[in-house]
């Protein structure tokens, strides 16, 4: 490495060093985001799930209306995206909190 670049690396890391602290809690409400993604995904995939279900029994009623097949079709599939975007958000969130479960220990201490 040149001079130069060894000089630009430490103003880079300079500059990441004063940032550190606020970096790590950021990174936490991040964390902490992604976790209420995927609570709110699957809650909203619940709601979809009784949404359909009384659309169900709306057609086993006697309805024929061609909108209401349609929209339990739709709300169906809305209920298996939505439950597979939540256990993929909420598994990102559990392999997040491991992977910086150290630098967030780390943050606390350096507050207490």
């Amino acid at each position: 490495m040149e001079n130069g670049e060894l000089t630009q690396l430490k103003v880079v890391y300079d500059e990441l060093w004063r940032d550190a602290r606020t970096m790590v809690r950021d990174m936490n409400r991040t964390i902490q985001s992604v976790y209420l993604a995927g609570i709110f995904m699957l809650a909203t995939a619940g709601m979809q799930a009784l949404s359909a279900h009384q659309v169900y029994m709306k057609i086993l009623e006697g309805s024929t209306r061609w909108l209401d097949q349609f929209y339990l079709y739709a709300i169906s599939l809305g209920v298996v995206v939505m439950v597979v975007g939540g256990i993929v958000t909420l598994r990102s969130y559990s392999e997040l909190k491991k992977r910086y479960a150290r630098l967030s220990e780390l943050e606390k201490t350096l507050e207490d």
